[in-house]
């Protein structure tokens, strides 16, 4: 079988509408004029809720001291007020309404049930509310608020049994035409008015405030007059379309923005100049950061060519520390080797053969010395030389020794001496006189250095 919204109304009620407790607490708020409803001391008080559903209403009413009586065709709704102990008729609303007797209730409610049905069933309805009410009885329609935008345009609609929203001039003019003689709107169950600005205060009027409302009529008008008017202006929410509170948070913002608007010009134009001095102080600052880039870049190449060079100073002192450190290793090997070579010449210096051939030696190193001396100055010193000789046989006489080592030598000496020496050879083996007068010439020659 399959299931009709009727079967998952009393979910979506849970869910939408609210918990039990969220919506008697909500329905506190008509205590007041229950207190007001007259009761009759021989015979209970009748208070009729249509569309009764939980029974939240309900309670409150036996609360009141009214007999309370619910109606409702929905049977899954109604049956937990049952399970509760209270009193549910499963009937149509008009249908319950026209069995009723003329002037027989105190007290009919309808909490968001209005929009479920259709404007002429609505009418017909009301005429029988009005029928059945007493004279001093009390009528209470609470209905979604479509003043309320986003009930207007959004949640109204999550219901799809809802009808047609009503808004609150509608009704309360149809509750008027059914014959009732004092009405009044309430505005209720939306956030309260918050301090903020212009523009935040507008919206919040319009999305969040009285997203229900409820009229309230009496058959008869009270003694004391306007007393329905006077309890909604100290329990109703503002009205979301009031236009002339909007258009005046607007207007105010509007001159705040316009003065703010003002303000900033003002505030352009006198920093203006401000503003163009820091831009040609930036562009300024910007070139002057090129040039220093450029100057930066040129000194980077600069410091990298220096760094190449120093790399190849460095390299080349590398070269120079090798070869000078070579050339110690080279020098050092030097100086072993004359250090040999000298302790070789010591050696041989120490040597008899070294020692015999000393004179040789000497007369050879003497000759060499002589041939680096001009040949007038030989021939004197040979000369000086036979003279000196001759005065000192013991040294002829090893002189001759030598000479005679080397026969080319001793005939050279003796052909000198025999034609340039001016003295006289008496024998082959060097016995020579000199002559008295060469030897005093030689003598004076000597004394003058010549």
């Amino acid at each position: 079988m399959s299931k009709s919204f009727d079967d998952l109304y009393k979910a979506f009620e849970d869910r939408f509408r609210g918990s039990r407790e969220l919506v008697k607490q909500r329905l506190e708020v008509y205590q007041p004029l229950l207190a007001q409803v007259p009761q009759k001391a021989e015979e209970p008080t009748l208070a009729i809720d249509l569309g009764c559903g939980r029974g939240e209403w309900l309670e409150i009413l036996a609360e009141a001291g009214l007999e309370a009586v619910g109606v409702d065709t929905n049977a899954r709704m109604a049956q937990e007020a049952i399970d509760n102990g209270l009193k549910i008729e499963l009937q149509d609303a008009f249908e319950h309404l026209s069995g009723r007797p003329d002037n027989s209730v105190a007290v009919i409610s309808a909490f968001h049930m209005v929009e479920h049905v259709p404007i002429d069933y609505l009418i017909g309805l009301l005429d029988e509310c009005q029928r059945v009410l007493t004279d001093d009885g009390l009528l209470i329609l609470e209905t979604p608020n479509p003043e309320n935008i986003s009930v207007g345009t959004h949640t109204f609609h999550l219901d799809p049994t809802h009808k047609s929203p009503l808004p609150p001039d509608l009704l309360e003019f149809l509750v008027g035409q059914a014959g009732f003689a004092e009405t009044a709107i309430l505005r209720l169950n939306g956030a309260p008015m918050i301090e903020a600005g212009p523009m935040e205060r507008s919206v919040h009027l319009m999305f969040e405030v009285a997203r229900d409302y409820a009229c309230v009529a009496r058959k008869r008008a009270a003694d004391a007059p306007n007393t329905l008017a006077a309890f909604a202006g100290t329990v109703s929410q503002p009205v979301p379309t009031d236009t002339r509170q909007i258009k005046q948070w607007l207007r105010s913002a509007d001159d705040e923005v316009v003065g703010i608007s003002e303000e900033v010009k003002a505030i352009i134009s006198s920093n203006a100049d401000q503003i163009r001095q820091l831009t040609d102080n930036l562009a300024a600052q910007s070139e002057m950061m090129r040039t220093e880039n450029i100057l930066l870049q040129d000194t980077m190449a600069s410091l990298a060519s220096q760094l190449e060079n120093a790399k190849a100073k460095d390299h080349a002192l590398a070269e120079r520390d090798a070869e000078i450190a070579r050339l110690g290793q080279r020098a050092s090997t030097l100086k072993e080797e004359v250090q040999h070579l000298t302790d070789q010449v010591a050696a041989f210096q120490n040597s008899i053969s070294w020692r015999v051939t000393a004179p040789f030696r000497g007369l050879v190193d003497s000759f060499r010395a002589v041939g680096r001396v001009p040949r007038a100055n030989i021939k004197l010193v040979m000369q000086h030389g036979l003279l000196w000789l001759r005065r000192r046989p013991r040294t002829t006489a090893i002189v001759q020794r030598v000479v005679r080592l080397a026969p080319p030598l001793e005939r050279r000496l003796l052909g000198f001496a025999r034609a340039n020496s001016g003295l006289v050879a008496v024998d082959t083996d060097w016995k020579l006189e000199p002559d008295p007068v060469v030897l005093g010439a030689w003598r004076k020659r000597l004394r003058a250095g010549k």
